[in-house]
């Protein structure tokens, strides 16, 4: 009977440590997951990659974020393409916190905020389930 016990223990541990690694902790997306879906851990970040240029003004901003579910990680930061050239375009890098299990849709527009009654020129969005 201990034996039993033991093999079932064995196998529910095995199936927690599966099914706690079945989300990455963090996941990194860039254009090419545009209309996509991901899935992330709870405690862990959503990193968004993408192309931008602020020297024009124009930024990747959050619309209409989950803040039951996300968080954003400060502001986005920018890598220029050509560090060497003023004005160059590059990447710019957003990160939010996966607070809690859930799914929703993660928006970002690509505007000048100043600028209002505006269509952003670009808009990404992914579908994102923390578990």
């Amino acid at each position: 009977m201990a034996r039993i016990n033991y093999i079932l223990a064995t196998l529910i541990a095995i199936l927690l440590l599966v099914t706690a690694c079945s989300s990455p902790k963090s996941v990194t997306l860039t254009s090419t997951n545009n209309g996509g879906t991901t899935e992330v851990q709870v405690g862990g970040q959503i990193i968004i990659k993408l192309d931008g240029n602020p020297s024009t003004g124009y930024t990747w901003e959050a619309k209409d974020l989950d803040a039951t579910l996300f968080k954003q990680v400060g502001d986005p930061i920018f890598s220029s393409g050509n560090p060497g050239l003023v004005g160059s375009a590059g990447t710019l890098t957003l990160t939010f916190n996966a607070l809690k299990a859930g799914t929703s849709q993660l928006t970002m527009i690509y505007h000048r905020p100043w600028e209002t009654g505006v269509d952003p020129i670009h808009t990404y969005t992914v579908k994102v389930t923390v578990k």
